[in-house]
């Protein structure tokens, strides 16, 4: 419950990114509002739990890192968000913990096997069915918004690469709160170079909402993680495609079309099987000790 809640809450706070951006809202203010309203639902949430001391940092640098690559995951996003459905955006993204895989192997060193990259190669060729390269070369204005989604979901694998590094040192607050800091910052020195525009009241509390909405998601999320393994856990992440589908029907009329449907299928399949392979080598890797 504790997973399927907190991607709910993800979906919608993207649809509320979404319905912004029809706005014409400049980035700096959508990251400076954005990060504030997240910076203060965290530290309200630590402060409850009487928690205060756990958003004291062991080490800047790898939060520092943690908060760039989310400001280049959550910019990256936030300008395909006009062009794509929601559903047709999450199919990039569910591509994340693929390359977490090929980046541990690069960078961490980890050995990935045959095991491993029959599921990464599936899930990038679900990727290709689901885009349907066919209907972009009759569309090129897609790639672009395609290409950004795909950049957003690099960013948010370098971000799950470096929680894996940090993670054993920082708390989950402080992984939290910090690159929501970097992010309010970014938007600032947008702001202080392009200026403000005015913005209507559901505007802004859709904002400060979808904020709110993305930190609880990674507080439940860390709960969840701490309550069961993360074989069981993880496969939740695909209930975005279902309530992100649903919110694109209810709210702007979108459809998935057959090629999404049968991509989004082969990507679940082989997330899930990645996850699940993963759980069995942390199991055998913890017998051998």
């Amino acid at each position: 419950m504790l997973a399927v809640t907190a991607f709910s809450g993800w979906t919608v706070s993207d649809a509320l990114l979404k319905l912004v951006r029809q706005e014409h809202i400049p980035d700096g203010q959508i990251m400076l509002v954005s990060g504030l309203s997240g910076m203060a639902f965290i530290f309200l949430f630590t402060v409850l739990r009487g928690h205060i001391r756990r958003l004291q940092p062991h080490k800047w640098s790898g939060l520092f890192a943690i908060g760039i690559s989310q400001w280049v995951a959550f910019i990256c996003w936030i300008h395909a968000l006009p062009h794509l459905p929601l559903t047709n955006m999450y199919i990039v993204a569910f591509l994340t913990p693929l390359t977490v895989a090929c980046l541990a192997t690069l960078v961490l060193k980890e050995h990935l096997g045959w095991r491993r990259a029959i599921p990464i190669a599936t899930g990038f060729a679900g990727v290709v069915v689901a885009v349907n390269p066919e209907s972009l070369m009759q569309d090129s204005s897609a790639w672009l918004p395609y290409l950004t989604v795909f950049g957003s979901m690099i960013g948010t694998s370098s971000q799950m690469l470096l929680l894996r590094a940090v993670g054993h040192k920082e708390s989950g607050e402080c992984m939290s709160f910090y690159p929501r800091f970097i992010l309010a910052s970014m938007g600032a020195l947008f702001c202080v170079a392009n200026g403000l525009v005015a913005m209507k009241p559901w505007v802004f509390m859709a904002l400060c909402a979808s904020g709110a909405l993305a930190s609880l998601g990674w507080a439940l999320l860390s709960q969840a993680y701490k309550n069961a393994p993360a074989a069981a856990v993880a496969p939740f992440h695909y209930s975005q495609m279902l309530m992100g589908a649903l919110l694109g029907f209810l709210i702007w009329g979108d459809v998935p079309n057959r090629y999404l449907i049968c991509g989004a299928a082969i990507i679940i399949t082989s997330g899930i099987y990645l996850v699940r392979h993963e759980r069995r080598v942390s199991r055998m890797m913890i017998r051998a000790d």
